[in-house]
């Protein structure tokens, strides 16, 4: 984990002031879900890639999802098709330092969902500064950074899926 955990520690000190200074998210919310970034941890995709069948509920192609997983020990194999981050792809207080990451943070998708565990403050830090307009996430102690928390535990991803389904199609955001 580093030198005493000071990357994690710092990133998490990052992440606290943020949520201290962050009162409202900007209302920029699309009219059609057309592009989704999903942040998950490794281990759920190699159990679990149900990127299909959320593709086909969203009613928008498989190749307009991009993905980004954490693993925290960076010594297996990667699966193939997905970009990976680690505790080395960030700096002091959340910097990032993977390319890889600063073009998935800068790219404004249309609908992030947040899949890690509220303890991934990796996945936090991405979170906070993605230029997605709309971010979903498990309900966490860090719902401010994100417009929509489904409070589900976080084992439940179908559950999860058909919530964010049932919500976006509320809000009329599905084609």
């Amino acid at each position: 984990m580093g030198i005493l955990n000071l990357k994690f520690k710092t990133a998490y000190k990052y992440i606290k002031k943020q949520q201290k200074n962050t009162s409202n998210l900007e209302n920029n919310i699309t009219s059609q879900i057309r592009t989704v970034g999903i942040i998950a941890e490794a281990n759920l995709f190699k159990a679990y890639d149900f990127t299909k069948r959320l593709s086909e509920d969203l009613g928008i192609d498989k190749n307009n999802i991009k993905v980004v997983l954490f693993d925290i020990k960076n010594d297996e194999t990667p699966l193939e098709n997905y970009k990976y981050f680690y505790e080395n792809s960030f700096g002091m207080y959340g910097k990032i330092k993977d390319e890889d990451i600063k073009i998935f943070v800068g790219t404004s998708f249309d609908l992030l969902i947040n899949y890690c565990a509220e303890e991934t403050i990796y996945s936090q830090v991405i979170a906070y500064k993605s230029k997605a307009k709309l971010k979903i996430s498990f309900e966490n102690e860090y719902a401010s950074f994100y417009n929509l928390s489904v409070n589900i535990s976080e084992n439940k991803i179908d559950t999860f899926n058909k919530e964010i389904i049932k919500y976006l199609q509320i809000l009329n955001l599905l084609n």
